[in-house]
């Protein structure tokens, strides 16, 4: 991201905790997603691996990821987000503690 007294760069690590912390805010997914990020010129291409918690609608969750996401990394980091591609990795049923 550039004005117009210099530029400012922020580190695809920062970018990956953003995106990471999007996911958290998404109902159902599990808070271990992992996210790569390419830079594209000024622009972010993301791949997210993350698990929902069964029976968590997978399309509906994906698409929830991608909008989330996106409006996160744009908000906070000022760069376009190209694309961001969701990959469910696993559907884990919520562990429920044991009655003895």
């Amino acid at each position: 991201m550039t004005d117009a007294e210099g530029s400012l760069e922020i580190h695809p690590t920062v970018v990956r905790k953003v995106a990471a912390h999007a996911v958290r805010l998404v109902p159902g997914a599990e808070p271990s997603a992992t996210v790569k990020v390419d830079e594209v010129g000024d622009d972010l291409e993301l791949a997210v691996k993350l698990a929902l918690l069964y029976p968590a609608p997978v399309r509906a969750a994906a698409a929830d990821v991608r909008r989330r996401v996106t409006e996160e990394v744009e908000r906070i980091t000022g760069y376009r987000v190209r694309s961001v591609a969701v990959t469910v990795s696993a559907l884990r049923a919520e562990t429920r503690p044991r009655v003895v």
